[in-house]
């Protein structure tokens, strides 16, 4: 990858993320490739944002999902978190973190303060304060040290929690530290990785780099579990035709946060597939779900892979609703799928669980270009708004190399024009000028439908959850 990041310690991190990380498959390889290309692309034209997010709730544009985020959920990968400027009382530090959970912890004095500190290189890092509420846990922590920053002061760091383990969702992550009077500040937040919950424990935490400073700084965080109670739902929603089924097996309900505890059913070829939920309150009020998807357990059993997860949303609803509206989603894995150049036309591609699809109408080669014309979706948005498809069109449909089909890279210059916006039909434009060695048998064309499938979930009937 060609170096954009000059005046930062970032490439670092990637290279120590790269010697922990574990790309399963070839598929995430290409993902993993592709983010850092988009990356690489957005800094060279001086963007400020990346045009994709982490999160999938709302869904977003592309399969560069991670890019933020952190590359989530369905693999082990880095997740980025938040940081403070200031180490002022504990409960502004959880309000400045918008740290909901922990904010109304402290509001209730039921933070442990803590004072433990780990020494290497020359780098002091302190725990200050934890919680453990319900399926929810928390860390701040400070570091002194002559630090390189990057140029907007900050210091990034690279943990890991619980050895790193790989099926431990955001085992790996970055944080960026902001400055504060005597050093620096962060903090961590996360769900207690394992379907049982012990009322006493150690959260095993290591900074494997501070900084432009290797090293091992390594906590065993003491955590005593808040008071909470345990709901049974037993319910289930079913997607017959995706071949997904979601029970939900319990609620946890926290002094100040609530999970909600789930068993995904897939098949097979779903392995990759990502539960989402939305969740809604007596009134019709949309409830706020903080962190989703996130995978307890895996295996495989006969022909289907079972998935234990929990959602959390980052306050306590007892007394405030009298039942949770729970709309399951189902973000359904789709393979990139390659059409050949000499191929007749026209030709559709579809996804294999549902019902999304690209045609390519034409290919013309035209003195240095080369044209595709083709429609989305047969022209359903799907309730997305038409600069979504836009997007999907400039990035997802591209002429790649044959032989380097599956490597993400950035693409080959190109244009887009929209023949008909309210059908989805458009035009792009390839430039094959430089291209010394195109031909129609050595070029074909990559759609990638898991922008589209990741975008636009498979939803299944709604769950009413009784608060009793």
């Amino acid at each position: 990858m060609k170096r954009q990041f000059e005046d930062t310690d970032f490439d670092c991190l990637l290279k120590e993320m790269d010697s922990h990380f574990m790309w399963k498959k070839k598929q995430k390889q290409a993902l993993k490739n592709r983010i850092l290309t988009d990356i690489e692309n957005l800094e060279s034209q001086g963007r400020n944002r990346l045009a994709y997010k982490r999160s999938l709730r709302p869904f977003v544009f592309s399969a560069v999902l991670a890019a933020s985020i952190l590359i989530s959920s369905s693999f082990i990968s880095p997740a980025i978190s938040s940081v403070m400027a200031d180490v002022p009382l504990l409960g502004k530090i959880y309000a400045t973190f918008n740290d909901l959970v922990g904010r109304n912890l402290e509001s209730q004095k039921l933070i442990t303060q803590l004072n433990k500190t780990s020494s290497s290189k020359g780098i002091d890092v302190s725990i200050t304060s934890a919680y453990y509420d319900g399926a929810v846990i928390g860390v701040t922590f400070n570091v002194k040290g002559n630090l390189k920053t990057e140029k907007n002061g900050k210091v990034i760091g690279f943990y890991e929690i619980f050895d790193g383990k790989e099926g431990i969702s955001d085992s790996k992550e970055l944080v960026f530290m902001e400055p504060s009077q005597n050093g620096f500040v962060g903090h961590i937040q996360l769900s207690y990785p394992k379907t049982e919950l012990p009322s006493n424990a150690t959260f095993p935490l290591e900074f494997k780099r501070i900084g432009d400073k290797e090293g091992s700084w390594r906590f065993d965080v003491p955590i005593s579990q808040l008071p909470f109670e345990t709901q049974k739902i037993d319910k289930q929603s079913i997607q017959e035709n995706a071949g997904v089924q979601v029970y939900f097996d319990s609620i946890i309900i926290g002094k100040a946060s609530t999970a909600i505890n789930y068993t995904a059913t897939f098949p097979i070829k779903g392995k990759h597939d990502q539960v989402r939920l939305e969740a809604y309150d007596d009134k019709g009020n949309e409830i706020n779900i903080s962190k989703d998807g996130i995978d307890l357990e895996t295996i495989k059993e006969n022909d289907e892979i079972i998935v234990k997860g929990r959602s959390i949303i980052p306050e306590s609803l007892k007394g405030k609703t009298t039942y949770i509206e729970v709309h399951p989603k189902v973000v359904i894995n789709e393979q990139d799928q390659f059409i050949p150049l000499n191929e007749p036309t026209p030709v559709e591609i579809k996804a294999s669980r549902q019902n999304l699809s690209v045609k390519i109408e034409k290919i013309t080669v035209k003195d240095k270009s080369l044209i595709i014309d083709f429609q989305v979706n047969n022209g359903d948005k799907r309730n997305r708004s038409f600069t979504f498809f836009k997007d999907f069109a400039r990035n997802d449909v591209i002429l790649v190399k044959e032989s380097e089909k599956e490597i993400y890279k950035q693409p080959i210059k190109h244009s887009v024009e929209t023949v008909n916006k309210d059908e989805l039909r458009f035009r792009s434009t390839f430039d094959i000028s430089k291209l010394n060695d195109f031909s129609l048998s050595k070029y074909v064309i990559r759609v990638n439908l898991g922008t589209l499938s990741m975008n636009i979930p498979v939803e299944l009937e709604k769950v009413k959850i009784d608060l009793n």
